[in-house]
């Protein structure tokens, strides 16, 4: 039967296999279609491969043969009348962008402009330390970026007037955690040498293990992800531990721009295209979470957003683009690969 060109499956006293074949022989057309809907899908919410989809779909089979046998039977019969493969309908029944399959770590960087005419890249590999990728202005040892151990690093300045020059400068000690092996590994290295000045470093690796670290000459205390797994900082202090002994001087844009990326994020599976899409926000412009530069600005005012990344840790991968997301800029994939 066909109501409004939906087909109706009936099957009574029916075994698996009987189930199975008249579910993919009345509804080929549409498994395929369901196939192609669940490619797209993947794809840009979680930034996954149909094959990929297959791959982790096939690491259920055998636990499932042992559990339920009778579905196993089914969907193998789905798939033979069907004409597609097991894997495809054994996928279609196992969502797989669940938060641990995937590790994503960005930012935009806001600076003044002029400074777009003195970045490099850099991929080095210092002896017995991991490979790094690194994105910033020539002549620093140190910038947000990622490694080859699945461990990356964002930061966020923070205007306080704290200082202690018996501990690690600011681009120093993003470069000791970049090489780094593992989250824990890179906040025990900032709470070993310590930070001469205020500055925010969002660190993660593969595992998932991630927090944004307020680091202050008088400590530094981590902000843990929410319940969605998610963490964002922008440059103002809001843990209590710190606020209660380090008075910074934020400007408000900080706190609308902070706000707002929690806003977006909430609820939505990240990917290289939900986050970009984030990073290219200009409600509230120019000093929104995608910046340019206000008319008349002048000094540190005149800041405007020169370039985002965004990282995938699982599969040692980045996007990097220069300039403001929202102009659609050329994107450079950035791998461990070559």
């Amino acid at each position: 039967m066909v109501w409004q060109g939906v087909p109706e499956i009936v099957c009574r006293d029916a075994t698996p296999t009987e189930i199975g074949t008249l579910h993919g022989s009345l509804a080929k057309a549409r498994i395929h279609r369901a196939i192609e809907n669940y490619t797209s899908l993947y794809q840009e919410t979680a930034d996954l491969t149909w094959s990929e989809a297959l791959e982790r779909a096939s690491k259920y089979v055998e636990p499932l043969e042992a559990n339920v046998p009778d579905l196993v039977e089914e969907m193998r019969a789905i798939a033979v009348a069907a004409e597609v493969d097991f894997l495809d309908i054994l996928a279609l029944n196992h969502w797989t962008a669940d938060k641990e399959d995937t590790v994503f770590l960005a930012q935009n960087w806001d600076w003044v402009g002029e400074t777009a005419e003195a970045t490099v890249f850099m991929d080095i590999q210092p002896q017995g330390k991991p490979r790094m990728q690194m994105f910033g202005e020539a002549g620093l040892v140190g910038k947000f970026g990622f490694n080859d151990k699945g461990l990356g690093v964002c930061m966020n300045a923070i205007r306080a007037g704290v200082v202690d020059s018996t501990k690690l400068p600011v681009h120093l000690a993003i470069r000791k955690v970049l090489e780094c092996s593992s989250f824990e590994e890179a906040l025990a290295s900032i709470n070993e040498r310590g930070l001469a000045s205020c500055i925010t470093f969002t660190v993660a690796d593969s595992t998932g293990a991630m927090a944004s670290v307020e680091c202050s000459p008088r400590g530094n205390v981590p902000i843990q992800p929410d319940h969605e797994g998610t963490v964002c900082h922008t440059n103002h202090l809001y843990a209590p531990a710190q606020t209660a002994r380090v008075k910074d001087h934020p400007s408000a844009n900080s706190f609308s721009r902070l706000t707002r990326m929690q806003e977006l994020s909430k609820g939505t599976a990240p990917s290289f295209k939900s986050i970009r899409s984030r990073m290219s926000d200009e409600e509230g412009t120019p000093v929104s979470i995608c910046r340019s530069r206000p008319p008349g600005a002048k000094g540190m005012e005149k800041m405007e957003t020169l370039s985002t990344m965004i990282m995938d840790l699982k599969k040692g991968k980045a996007e990097l683009s220069l300039g403001r997301p929202s102009l659609s800029p050329e994107i450079r994939i950035l791998t461990m690969d070559s």
